[in-house]
């Protein structure tokens, strides 16, 4: 078998991993290891699949680029399976997301705190989010200007975006300039992580520019099969890549950066996890840590459908000679409608005054999308991909067996408490008030799903259990604190065993009010100054925003 010694093993080339091993490697005196179980990146016949914005639609399902994982039989969602895409190519989910850029909430920060995790304030955080991007307004108190993520908003070509702004206003709702800047709440431009006409991945951003540092190394292709435990430390990883067993030592940490699902899945193949479940799928236990794979959270989120009659959605450019057009377009300039996501408006809303901060999460979509079957070229419409951003309810990651290769078991345990099927319900309230605005008229709308005989003649939690999804927001399997089920502590060692730590969503201690990646790539700047023993950055010297 063969070995080889790094200072630093970086086991996943996703969001958190190749932003880990990229700001690690920045020490010319350290080396360091990425490691990643899919592709670099895409052939020469299908790389426009990852890096056109417009075309995330075909990649989020498509196996060469995913693990394609299946939930289990979810008994608050009528026995659905609930499909959980997860980025199996460098860049991770980074590499087949829909490149929304949006920061939790300065709030999700203060709550951490009273959750048991030092370090991780408003007012801690931001300089990292600020580090991390590079804005298209440039350097401010709130937002960074040099950073190796670049920040857009879009070109809003199509008139549905101004006219959702504007029924959020008549629906008495704030607009905000910038739902990442001070006011975090209301009707505004979404922000996509997109650069020159391509989606900026953290391989993009912080891994293909930094190829060629002679301390960097990264190995695709390798599936993790278990860490290597010597006494109380972890000393290295097993990998399989082309069929053969090799390993990866590390002599000074392992940063485990596989993500929501597969972080827990690693750990509990290694004997580090809940003894009892250990016992059942007959691994040796070596750390009993209950809380790995638990706490599993998830925005939950249903397709609030609307066909127009006015022919003026961005079903106009899926005839498939202006596809192609489109396609063509992009590959020779990277610019016109492949170069954006198409996700350029979003509203962040309180469900009720009394709420301290949004609740409730509306992306809009200028197009009918369906959540299985994607976009429904033949009709013009728009969607309203909405839910709440908090839930109380937790769900759970088990392995299915001690073989590496099994896909491990997911229960998202989604409207399991009154709170969450509550403010569920009251999202689709809130979607319908915004299309009754004014600013619709004149388009014909129609409510296609939920359909108005939903709340009236049809039962609305008949339907929301029949139809709600997941927003692929997975958080919280490893969380930080200092309880019993947590998993890492405030700097994101791994309780009860040494050389180890875990940097990526799976150690928010609950899931922030928005889309998680930005909070992911913020997570894995600050633990890179942690690993390296580096100065913090100093706190921010800002007012919590509106």
């Amino acid at each position: 078998m063969a070995t080889k010694e790094y200072d630093y093993v970086v086991v996943g080339g996703g969001s958190a991993g190749c932003t880990v091993a990229a700001r690690l490697s920045e020490d010319p005196s350290v080396s360091v290891l990425l490691i990643e179980a899919g592709r670099s990146r895409g052939s020469l016949l299908d790389y426009w699949k990852v890096e056109m914005p417009a075309a995330f639609d075909h990649v989020w399902r498509n196996p060469k680029f995913n693990w394609m994982y299946e939930g289990e039989a979810e008994p608050t969602l009528n026995n659905r399976k609930i499909f959980q895409p997860r980025g199996k190519v460098l860049g991770g989910s980074s590499s087949i997301n829909g490149m929304c850029f949006i920061r939790g909430h300065a709030l999700d920060f203060e709550r951490w705190g009273t959750e048991g995790v030092d370090g991780w304030s408003w007012r801690d955080v931001l300089p990292y989010f600020k580090r991390l991007e590079s804005w298209e307004g440039g350097e401010s108190e709130y937002r960074g200007g040099s950073g190796p993520v670049h920040v857009r908003k879009g070109d809003y070509n199509c008139d549905l975006f101004e006219i959702f702004l504007n029924a959020g206003e008549q629906a008495g709702y704030p607009l905000t300039d910038d739902i990442n800047g001070e006011r975090q709440e209301g009707f505004g431009a979404f922000q996509m992580n997109v650069h020159n006409g391509v989606r900026a991945s953290t391989a993009e951003a912080y891994i293909r520019p930094n190829i060629g540092r002679p301390n960097l190394s990264v190995i695709d292709r390798a599936q993790s099969s278990g860490l290597i435990v010597e006494g109380n430390r972890v000393a290295g990883v097993n990998y399989v890549r082309n069929g053969v067993v090799q390993s990866a030592r590390a002599q000074k940490e392992v940063i485990v950066t596989s993500g929501a699902i597969n972080s827990p899945q690693l750990l509990m193949l290694s004997g580090i996890g809940p003894a009892e479940h250990l016992k059942q799928v007959g691994i040796k236990c070596l750390v009993d840590l209950p809380g790995v794979g638990r706490n599993l959270q998830d925005h939950p989120l249903v397709y609030m459908k609307f066909k127009i009659d006015k022919p003026i959605s961005m079903s106009r450019y899926m005839r498939p000679d202006l596809m192609a057009y489109t396609g063509a377009r992009w590959m020779a300039t990277h610019t016109g409608p492949g170069a954006t996501n198409n996700v350029e408006t979003c509203a962040l809303m309180r469900s009720d005054p009394s709420v301290k901060h949004p609740d409730v999460e509306i992306q809009f979509l200028p197009v009918i999308v369906d959540h299985d079957e994607g976009v429904k070229a033949s009709v013009h419409g728009f969607t309203y991909c909405i839910g709440p951003t908090r839930v109380e309810g937790t769900g759970w990651v088990n392995l299915r067996s001690s073989n590496p290769f099994d896909a491990p078991r997911i229960m998202s345990n989604m409207l399991s408490t009154d709170y969450d099927l509550k403010l569920m319900a009251k999202s689709v309230e809130m979607g319908r008030d915004v299309v009754s605005q004014r600013a619709h008229k004149g388009l014909g709308v129609t409510e296609v799903d939920p359909g108005p005989a939903v709340g009236k003649t049809i039962d609305m939690e008949t339907y929301l259990r029949d139809n709600t999804a997941g927003d692929f927001h997975l958080t919280g399997t490893c969380k930080m604190g200092r309880d019993k089920m947590a998993v890492v502590d405030s700097e994101l060692r791994v309780h009860g065993i040494e050389g180890l730590r875990v940097v990526d969503a799976s150690v928010m201690p609950s899931i922030v009010s928005a889309n998680t990646n930005a909070t992911t790539i913020m997570i894995a700047e600050k633990a890179s100054d942690m690993i390296l023993g580096r100065k913090l950055l100093p706190a921010a010297n800002v007012s919590l925003p509106r």
